[in-house]
Formats: structure tokens, sequence, C-alpha cells
């Protein structure tokens, strides 16, 4: 059912950019300095913009991803310490004190 819903959804986001890139053929001229203009289409310099904007987000997300990841491992190490830690306790005989 998931399956089908994100068919639907990528289906649906196809035709909308098929249907904008036809009704938008003029090109546009960037002016990134002085001397470079690039001309392209629209579509393709809104699909370039959509694709860096999603490769910064991947990269800012991986990064904090990568943080965490360490800090988890960080944990388990310490929780297996302690584990070994309780483990070694229980095992020593318990001296009253009368």
């Amino acid at each position: 059912m998931k399956f089908l819903l994100y068919l639907l959804l990528f289906i649906v986001v196809v035709a909308f950019g098929l249907t904008f890139s036809l009704k938008n053929p003029q090109l546009i001229e960037l002016n990134y300095y002085p001397d470079v203009v690039i001309s392209s289409p629209l579509t393709v310099v809104l699909l370039v913009t959509l694709l860096l904007g999603v490769l910064i987000g991947v990269l800012a997300m991986s990064v904090s991803k990568l943080r965490k990841g360490r800090e988890l491992a960080r944990a388990r190490k310490e929780i297996l310490k302690l584990s070994e830690e309780v483990q070694n306790l229980s095992r020593l005989p318990i001296k009253d004190s009368d």
C-alpha cells in the first residue's frame, strides 16, 4: 500500500514537472561573474537549484547523523563496561556486619 502511495506521488510530481516544463520553455540568462553568462531553460535552472538544495540538506543531515552515531557508540561502550562491573559486583560475597 505504501509503495502504491509513493508511486502515485512520484507520478503526480513527474506530471507536474513535465507540464511546467512544457509551459515555460523560455531561456533565461544567469550572470554569475562579470564575464560568465549562462543561458539555460528555466526548468533546468530550477532543477539544478533543487538538486543543490537537496545535496546541501543531505550533507548537513549526515554530519549530524555521524555525530549521533559516535555518541551512541560511546554510550553503548559505557553500558557494556557498567554491565560488566555490575556482574563483577554481584559475584562478590556479601559480608555481614554482625
